[in-house]
């Protein structure tokens, strides 16, 4: 008997559907001699440090690192009773397949229930890039020994791991160092999620921090025997008024060249008419889908990735988690069909009916195809999906279509205009055929005008000028579409050359697949706020960025083990010496992390650090031990600092609340007041006796 275990129900559906001769059982499918099981994502969880050693509960200083020494994974409960299926059906096998998802989680996490059961048989792999029947089927008959994927799996374990050593080890240490310094919150850190809120808390300083500049563009309006146009003055080195970005700021001297160039005629000394195409985009990665829809739909980068996953579990659209939007080769004969699918839907109209299955984009490249090819249409027709599928199925088969119509034929021009020794540039665009923009909008295109076509020698008038007063204007906010693209190029956000340059070669911090996750976890911790579709920093994400260690926010590091785990999947690295290395540098980290240990806010009575709390009564401030419960002292918050502690309770009690009065000193000297304060604010002068005077005249009834 084959077994297949696939990653999740729908996958499952789809490939008993390809083997055919289907009955259903509980929990599994049989087909003929094959039976088809699956799994509900990850059945296991890597076990927390307290599983290894009960005193971890406890966070401790002297605890770190913790390393474990052979690393354990926990059953997820409510994956108990399909997992004891599973294994009842390993036993019986004969050979298994992994029918995990087509990328290095999807096979560890069907290689980690085969270790989990001590599975020592015969074993294959089938990889799905698509759920359209003719996919599953080419599929089948292509499933080969899963020992070829192993370094996949290792490198998954290794992202695991790695992450678990990092994320468990540095969390504690900045959480133990944020006690220490009167923050009581989790203060979380993580490879992926660290530098990624690091480029968001930059992005809100800057903004915060820019101070816009008025300057002045000066355009000279030309009219020649061939038409009439604009050019803008190029300030030379020696031109007064420049800031040092070499803007026009003086206002006066931005008016006396307006007017030094009215009424005076010039000479052409260039004029570069060239012929351009600009071929439609193409297809969508997961990245560019998620920016695209984040700037048309508003929708967050996990709607559109478990959208986009939806689509492919109906067999719609090809596997999502790609970082790649080329095509092989071998599928441009399917072309034909699949437009043809698409032929007639609402809001395809134009697009898929135009385009010509015969012409062949650069989109159709083998050679730059990595793990998985772009995200396209199956050929399979839609039917009533609801609109998020359906908006995010729309711009997949858009950008698949476009890859049908011609380039965008246009002439690029440039003219160079010589006036009173100074130098006027002009640009414009002459189309000379739509192309794909007839079907569809460029939502990057700047339109020009064409210029009057002049050669080098015609003389110009300028009867005009036109002086324009801009603002410089800050940077945008991220929103979740452009952060996920900062993600994946980070190398853009990095000055120095050669860390450019790998950062560029390992495809930026985090996967296709995590990055949605990453942002959901900054959310979530309350890093992060969504403020106008933005992404906003919080003071406590301000807080961890500032409190870290800079190889922790530094993209470059979590770059390179982006680039050291594709080498232990392609078999360059081993698994090993990955972790042996994560391993060795840990302590230099959380020694970065930790400190030197002194409290900023020591407890009066035992010595641990003070933390300021807000009380769930009323939300006040005031400040307790970190040593909680075995030192129970607080202290009240005073403007954002622990206060002196309060007198102690007396035996004496308020005649209005009966609360214990508490033994004070005032201006006055010594009195005594009513532990119920602020509900109650009775207060009584000291008599001879040292006792609370009830009947003196000066005490104070309640408010």
């Amino acid at each position: 008997m084959r077994l297949f275990i696939a990653e999740k129900p729908s996958l499952g559906r789809a490939i008993a559907n390809g083997l055919g001769n289907q009955k259903k059982g509980e929990g599994c499918i049989y087909c003929g001699d094959d039976i088809v099981t699956w799994c509900f994502g990850h059945m296991l969880a890597q076990a927390w440090p307290q599983d290894y050693d009960e005193a971890f509960a406890k966070w401790k200083r002297d605890h770190l690192p913790i390393i474990p020494s052979q690393w354990q994974n926990k059953v997820k409960k409510e994956a108990a009773g399909q997992l004891k299926l599973i294994g009842k059906l390993i036993r019986e096998a004969d050979c298994v397949v992994n029918a995990g998802d087509p990328d290095r989680e999807g096979q560890l996490l069907v290689d980690e229930v085969l270790e989990h059961f001590e599975y020592r048989g015969k074993t294959e792999r089938i990889w799905l890039a698509s759920l359209d029947d003719v996919s599953v089927k080419k599929a089948i008959a292509a499933i080969s020994d899963n020992s070829k994927y192993l370094p996949l799996r290792d490198s998954a374990i290794a992202r695991a791991r790695a992450d678990w050593l990092v994320g468990i080890n540095a969390t504690r240490a900045m959480t133990i160092n944020g006690r220490e310094h009167g923050r009581p919150d989790v203060l979380s850190l993580g490879r992926v999620q660290t530098p990624t809120l690091a480029l968001i808390v930059a992005r809100d300083r800057e903004i915060e921090n820019f101070r816009s500049v008025d300057y002045f563009i000066l355009k000279g309006l030309f009219q020649s025997a061939y038409g009439d146009f604009s050019a803008t003055l190029i300030y030379g080195e020696n031109q007064t008024g420049l800031d040092d970005a070499g803007r026009l700021v003086d206002e006066a001297v931005a008016k006396e060249l307006a007017d030094k160039f009215k009424g005076k005629s010039g000479q052409v000394c260039d004029f570069i008419n060239e012929e351009k195409s600009k071929a439609a985009p193409l297809p969508h990665c997961l990245s560019s889908l998620q920016k695209a829809a984040s700037a048309k739909f508003g929708m967050s980068a996990q709607e559109v990735l478990d959208t986009a996953q939806k689509l492919y579990e109906k067999k719609l659209t090809t596997y999502p988690r790609t970082d790649c939007r080329y095509l092989p080769e071998e599928q441009f004969a399917s072309a034909a069909d699949i437009l043809k699918a698409l032929s007639g839907i609402f809001g395809l109209e134009r697009i898929a009916d135009g385009a010509n299955a015969n012409q062949k984009s650069a989109a159709w490249n083998t050679k730059k195809i990595t793990a998985h090819h772009a995200i396209i249409p199956t050929g399979e027709k839609p039917d009533n999906l609801p609109k998020k599928e359906n908006d995010i199925f729309l711009m997949i088969a858009t950008a698949y279509c476009l890859q049908f119509h011609p380039p965008m034929l246009y002439e690029s021009q440039k003219v160079i205009v010589s006036i009173e020794h100074e130098r006027f540039e002009g640009t414009g665009r002459n189309i000379l055929s739509a192309g794909w923009t007839a079907v569809v909008k460029d939502d990057d295109d700047k339109p020009e005008a064409p210029l009057p076509l002049l050669k080098k020698g015609h003389t110009v008038n300028c009867p005009d000028t036109q002086l324009q007063k801009k603002k410089t204007t800050p940077p945008s906010r991220f929103t979740e579409g452009t952060i996920i693209e900062a993600m994946a190029n980070v190398h853009r956000f990095v000055a120095d050359s050669g860390a450019k340059a790998a950062l560029k070669e390992a495809k930026g911090i985090g996967t296709e697949a995590t990055r949605a996750k990453v942002l959901e976890t900054l959310k979530e911790r309350k890093y992060i706020a969504i403020e106008k579709k933005a992404l906003v920093s919080t003071p406590l994400g301000r807080d961890v960025i500032e409190l870290c260690p800079p190889e922790l926010k530094d993209p470059i590091t979590t770059a390179e083990w982006e680039a050291r785990l594709e080498a232990i999947a392609n078999g360059g690295e081993s698994l090993d010496s990955f972790l042996e290395e994560q391993k060795r540098i840990l302590p230099d980290l959380l020694k970065a992390i930790l400190g030197d240990g002194t409290p900023e806010f020591p407890c009066p009575k035992c010595g641990s650090a003070l933390c300021r709390r807000q009380s769930k009564k009323d939300r006040s401030w005031f400040w307790g031990c970190s040593n909680y419960p075995d030192c129970k002292t607080t202290l009240p918050d005073e403007n954002g600092k622990p206060g002196q502690p309060r007198a102690a309770l007396t035996e004496y009690k308020c005649p209005e609340c009966q609360k214990p009065l508490r033994k004070l000193k005032g201006t006055k000297g010594e009195f005594f007041g009513c532990s119920g304060y602020p509900d109650c604010k009775r207060t009584f002068p000291m008599g001879a006796d040292g006792k609370p005077d009830f009947n003196h005249k000066s005490a104070s009834r309640k408010k």
